[in-house]
């Protein structure tokens, strides 16, 4: 705890040693504290949440001490850290201070809620290089991994690449270790490779005027599950376009893999299949008014009706797509776990596994309609549907639900931004039959929540 804390009070301290910083704009949102040696930049974000039923089910519980909604609100720090020496090397620095929980941490007790009531979530911590005109580059240490599509691979890990930019594109080697806590001490001595997941991966971005296309292969060697030892190989691949108004991709997916002693009496074997597609149309209609329309579709195989025989047909998902749904799947907000695309899954290591597998399989479509207001006011309806390609491994459900989303977002300029949503979820069985936990597991009750978000930029 000690470590951690001083590796927090060191970068503010860098931050704050900076008196004759100059501004350099940050790369998405806020302007950034710094020179060419050193740049600072980060967020700070408040969030509320007020859900009206953790489940689709209305009766109440036997013990009703806490209610059946869920109320939250709390705030978080993320400063980010960028350090150049030389041109040809850089070295970066992410934090995550919080979630501090209003109604739980209390700075004048020291175990508020919990002995590690102080969280710091080291995001992103590596060094990487650029030599001889990009030809050859290298990345090592922490960052947050996607592959092109974002489906399988999109997690915060450790990895190491070796990169080579030309003007037909750019290709990186990349290996990597999944966190995970199977047999893995504090000490140096009390860590080996034995229980590990190793991913390794081979990378081409092929640029052609306003279109991309982007190609990859991946294995994975997962040694977990104590004699379930799994060799996965996925290949994904994504085709993009962007013009002045509108913008395209197409994500493909396919996965092969042997899994030792996962079957009853023998091996198993994985072959599975995503897709998904969308679309961003932002047409001016006037000089500070502008319409946005988009459209993204989702689908994820799934596995037949026996769980543990010799076949598996489910994805290893990253729970990372491009829809924009908030219930349905992640909420970008603020991602709080809980999406009905992972809760309709199961994790391969239980509760700390990285790879969701949903065995109904999955289809997500949603349309989105709004307004760019003089890049101040930016409201935005959803609307996504969501259903099952096998519903007889969600007790015959096919239908997921239906989502509405009102997301309105007022930004003052790139330093400020407020987001208020309302959202209102109409579940169908299938969906019923994963997050009933008690009473009826077929009643399908609607849920609404309310989130409010306070994001300042710097």
């Amino acid at each position: 705890m000690r470590t951690i804390r001083f590796i927090a009070c060191m970068v503010l301290a860098v931050a704050a040693a900076l008196p004759q910083a100059v501004q350099a704009q940050a790369p998405d949102r806020g302007f950034g504290i710094g020179n060419d040696y050193v740049k600072f930049r980060g967020r700070m974000q408040s969030l509320f949440l007020w859900r009206n039923d953790r489940d689709f089910d209305r009766t109440p519980p036997f013990y009703n001490a806490q209610d059946q909604d869920v109320g939250v609100l709390g705030t978080f720090f993320a400063p980010y850290l960028e350090i150049t020496p030389v041109k040809e090397l850089r070295i970066v620095a992410e934090l995550e201070l919080g979630l501090n929980l209003w109604s739980m941490q209390d700075p004048d007790v020291y175990d508020a809620g919990d002995e590690h009531w102080f969280r710091l979530a080291i995001r992103q911590l590596y060094t990487e290089g650029r030599f001889l005109d990009g030809r050859l580059g290298f990345r090592a240490g922490y960052e947050q991994l996607f592959d092109p599509s974002g489906l399988y691979l999109g997690h915060w890990l450790g990895a190491a690449s070796l990169t080579s930019a030309w003007k037909w594109g750019r290709v990186a080697l990349t290996v990597g270790q999944v966190p995970d806590q199977t047999f893995e001490g504090v000490a140096f001595d009390a860590n080996n490779f034995n229980t590990d997941t190793i991913v390794y991966g081979l990378r081409f971005d092929l640029p052609f005027d306003r279109l991309g296309l982007s190609l990859s292969a991946w294995g994975m060697h997962d040694t977990q599950v104590i004699r379930q030892t799994m060799d996965l190989m996925t290949l994904t691949a994504r085709f993009s376009g962007e013009w002045d108004t509108l913008k395209f991709g197409i994500d493909a997916g396919l996965q092969y893999g042997v899994t030792q002693g996962r079957a009853s009496g023998g091996d198993e074997t994985t072959v599975a299949w995503s897709a998904q597609g969308s679309l961003d149309w932002r047409q001016p209609l006037r000089k500070d008014l502008a319409f946005r329309l988009q459209f993204n579709q989702l689908a994820l195989s799934g596995d037949d009706d026996h769980d543990g025989n010799a076949f598996n047909g489910a994805w290893f998902y990253s729970g990372k797509s491009r829809s924009r749904t908030m219930i349905l799947t992640e909420d970008e907000l603020r991602d709080r776990g809980g999406n009905l695309d992972e809760r309709l899954a199961e994790r391969r290591h239980g509760d700390r596994g990285k790879f969701w597998l949903a065995r109904p399989g999955l289809s997500v479509t949603d349309l989105s309609l709004g307004l760019d207001v003089a890049d101040f006011f930016k409201p935005l309806l959803t609307l996504g549907t969501a259903f099952t390609l096998n519903p007889d491994n969600a007790l015959g459900g096919r239908f997921v639900g239906f989502e509405t989303d009102l997301h309105l977002e007022f930004v003052y300029r790139k330093y400020l931004s407020f987001d208020l949503v309302g959202s209102y979820l109409l579940p169908g069985k299938a969906a019923a039959a994963f997050v009933n936990r008690t009473g009826n597991r077929t009643s399908t009750d609607g849920i609404w929540q309310v989130e409010a978000s306070l994001t300042a930029w710097f």
